[in-house]
């Protein structure tokens, strides 16, 4: 076996055991668990270092099409640490920091060892193996009521699904994080009528355990928005070959099929307090109405519309952030201190942020805030370039697969990403954002081999 064989199943191995948790891993210390993935990052920076040193070369080509992200990324890890500067709680900052970088490598090792369509198609079978056991995990787990260790339930009879994650607000937003890529390969990607059934079955039971979650920013405001950005998509991403009326009839007929049998098991299947919360979704919108960016505000507490106090104590954290954010001259508390000042902070008994959004910008400021979301817009840009049915030649449906998947994903993910507690460490939104810059990359490569000045110099 070759070296770089042995490299590219290290980083599948990692891609496995991050997307798997803290499941795969071991209590060494007190707040300290040595999980799978940390073991296989380690060995796996290890091994391109010492190629590097057999080498003597960077070999950095492969990150050439995404540089910007590269260097966007460096910046953001020295700024990180350099915050500590002036951190409030120095053990948080070096944590904080440290899952920082092991996310940024987990996020550009995708780009390093993706590097064309083939690659993309070996590395999206073994994520749907490791979706297809989240899932499956997921609707066992509600059924038995048996949980993992990790899980919050762990011990208790609840039916709420958290798979292989700590919650089931963590485990929606996997879910719909990974929905795209399924629905999408139905009809984009060339398979065998076994494999797409599989691939529909695995899309059904992930819609059931989404709703048996009882997350209603994903329920409510991630699918929809993902459905309602996939819909507008079809006419610009889809061949007009294939939009004939046998097509769209087949689709809808699926559509509506998967519609029912999702309506059928959770009738049998969702507890009534899932029911319920699922149920108050549009009390939420009532909720959100009414901000105290006041200095010292805090607002009366009222009967939430949506039947808990949650969206209300969502909006005192966000509030609270943003105080934080000014009092600290726009430059952010430091990596990882949101949870020190929020601490006896008024109208809140949490500590984490729950608004990856608001995480960036309170712990780091608009110095980092800005680029990362001026880049962010670039990739959806990026990706929208090479899924769009436009040009003489085409990328490889594998390549156009995974940018419309990716994009539906990370704009569903607007809403997605205020579901979490925190999302420092929470690696299905690196999986996939790191799953969409290889795409950008390996897209630009197939068209610069494809142009003229490119088939000359080749």
């Amino acid at each position: 076996m070759t070296r770089q064989r042995q490299l590219n199943r290290l980083f599948h191995l990692m891609v496995v055991c991050a997307v798997l948790g803290p499941t795969l891993g071991v209590t060494l210390l007190p707040g300290f668990r040595m999980t799978g993935f940390r073991v296989v990052l380690f060995l796996l920076v290890a091994g391109l270092i010492i190629r590097r040193i057999r080498h003597h070369s960077p070999e950095l080509s492969p990150l050439v099409p995404v540089r910007r992200y590269v260097a966007f990324f460096a910046c953001w890890a020295i700024y990180g640490w350099v915050s500590l500067a002036w951190a409030a709680h120095l053990e948080s900052g070096l944590k904080y920091s440290s899952f920082l970088v092991m996310m940024l490598l987990l996020c550009l090792s995708f780009p390093y060892f993706i590097h064309s369509s083939g690659s993309i198609r070996r590395s999206s079978r073994i994520l749907f193996g490791v979706f297809f056991v989240l899932v499956i995990f997921g609707l066992v787990e509600s059924l038995t009521m048996w949980h993992l260790p990790v899980s919050r339930y762990f011990g208790e009879n609840q039916p709420y699904p958290t798979s292989f994650f700590t919650n089931q607000n963590d485990f929606a937003t996997a879910i719909t994080l990974g929905l795209p890529f399924l629905v999408t390969a139905l009809y984009m990607i060339p398979m065998r009528r076994w494999n797409k059934g599989v691939v529909y079955a695995t899309g059904v039971i992930a819609l059931v355990c989404l709703l048996m979650t009882g997350s209603r920013s994903n329920s409510g405001f991630a699918l929809p928005l993902a459905g309602l950005v996939w819909g507008l998509l079809i006419p610009f991403t889809v061949e007009r070959w294939k939009l004939n009326r046998t097509h769209l009839i087949k689709g809808a007929g699926l559509l509506l099929l998967a519609i029912l049998l999702v309506h059928l098991l959770t009738s049998i299947l969702l507890s009534q307090h899932s029911r319920d919360k699922l149920g108050s979704t549009l009390g939420v919108f009532q909720d959100l109405q009414g901000w105290d960016f006041r200095e010292g505000g805090e607002e009366e507490l009222k009967q939430a519309a949506s039947g808990d106090q949650s969206i209300h104590t969502r909006k005192a954290l966000i509030a609270n952030g943003l105080r934080l954010l000014h009092q600290s001259r726009y430059l952010g508390v430091g990596a990882g201190n949101i949870e020190y000042y929020m601490q006896g902070m008024p109208g809140v008994d949490k500590t984490n942020i729950h608004n990856w959004w608001a995480e960036v910008l309170v712990n780091f400021g608009v110095v980092i805030f800005i680029p990362y979301m001026a880049l962010y817009f670039l990739l959806l840009y990026r990706l929208w370039r090479l899924a769009r049915v436009k040009g003489p030649k085409l990328p490889s449906p594998w390549i156009r697969w995974g940018a419309v998947s990716s994009l539906i994903a990370l704009i569903g993910y607007f809403f997605g990403g205020m579901s979490p507690s925190t999302a420092i460490h929470f690696t299905p939104m690196w999986v996939v954002l790191g799953f969409a810059l290889a795409v950008v990359a390996a897209g630009s490569r197939e068209r610069e081999a494809s142009s003229p000045r490119g088939r000359d110099s080749a």
